[in-house]
């Protein structure tokens, strides 16, 4: 190709080039989308929340319930701010640890409070029908949350976008399961426990399975 055609046809590209307006930080980006979370969480929570009944199941017990909450929020706060990080190339990768410890710490503060009850109460309140509804609820929630965030992770369009929707399916379920506590009317039994891990892995599943396209490059 000779000089003037290569100059010609950089005329071309350059006369319907576009500015292209680039991308917030992902400590920015993902701080935005933890702040609408977290006022359309609290407005749910004051509107419908049974604050009485989360206080009662965890009467005696006030310590616990803050550090299992906190290891939900906390699960789903890193792995969403991960999730931003990893959709630029080059961030580190140990963002795709991060979520990990919380979410063990989580799961272990659960299997004793369900151990707790079943020593205090005895096998009672094993209804797979409350289960189901837990299940639904996770589903729902993290339907909700995981659209608008999936839409912000895709602006990015990551190059490996596996792992940023492992983390996003990660970080909506644990928000939504936050959510589940303020809605839950009764102790957490074993059978809880297991449709709510359950619930985080369709999530988590789902969203990579259905998201890989999305937020693959164009």
């Amino acid at each position: 190709m000779t000089r003037g055609r290569t100059d010609d046809l950089i005329d071309e590209l350059a006369a319907d080039a576009r500015p292209v307006r680039p991308l917030a930080s992902p400590l920015r980006r993902a701080a935005a989308m933890l702040g609408l979370l977290a006022l359309a969480t609290g407005l749910a929570l004051f509107l419908l929340g049974d604050w009485s009944q989360l206080r009662a199941r965890y009467a005696g017990r006030e310590g616990m319930l803050a550090l299992e909450m906190s290891a939900m929020a906390a699960t789903a706060v890193l792995a969403i701010v991960g999730a931003f990080f990893l959709s630029i190339p080059g961030r580190s990768r140990w963002w795709r640890l991060a979520p990990i410890p919380p979410f063990l710490l989580w799961l272990l503060l659960s299997g004793a409070g369900c151990y707790g009850d079943l020593v205090r109460s005895g096998p009672f309140g094993s209804d797979i029908g409350h289960s189901i509804d837990c299940l639904i609820f996770i589903l729902a929630v993290s339907l909700c949350v995981g659209a608008p965030l999936i839409w912000r992770l895709s602006r990015a369009s990551p190059i490996d976008p596996v792992p940023v929707a492992l983390l996003g399916g990660l970080g909506t379920a644990a928000a939504a399961a936050f959510m589940l506590q303020f809605f839950h009317p009764f102790a957490v039994t074993f059978l809880d426990l297991a449709v709510h891990v359950a619930a985080i892995g369709l999530v988590i599943g789902a969203t990579a399975l259905i998201n890989r396209r999305a937020l693959s490059p164009a």
